[in-house]
């Protein structure tokens, strides 16, 4: 799993190349936390074009850091999903808690508002 970091306005986009294995999701919840700043909501876009599959380890790593960020008043949408991916989350039931975009663009357009 490869991690890319980019800002767009106020937006950090989490690029995700790869799949996210067993262990991996403890580096992405650490890097992320490096862009969440006192006293500043969050905004989150988590870019997964190009990820192949996911653990249920990963799943619930992202609940929790939704959950963190949610608290926080923050924002943190999905966008680039494949079916089985997208599936995953209807299967799970998490498409109702998470915000999920088609394409990079569309979140960001959902950040505009």
């Amino acid at each position: 799993m490869k991690l890319k970091f980019s800002t767009k306005g106020e937006v950090v986009v989490v690029t995700i190349e790869g799949a996210i294995k067993s262990g991996d999701e403890y580096q992405l919840a650490e890097r992320m936390e490096q862009y969440i700043k006192p006293n500043v909501a969050p905004k989150f876009i988590i870019d997964m074009k190009k990820v192949p599959f996911i653990n249920s380890q990963a799943l619930g790593l992202f609940l929790h850091i939704y959950k963190h960020i949610d608290y926080l008043k923050g924002r943190m949408v999905f966008c680039g999903l494949n079916s089985d991916i997208e599936g995953l989350m209807n299967l799970t039931q998490l498409s109702n808690v998470f915000e999920i975009y088609k394409t990079l663009d569309e979140a960001l357009e959902s950040f505009e508002d």
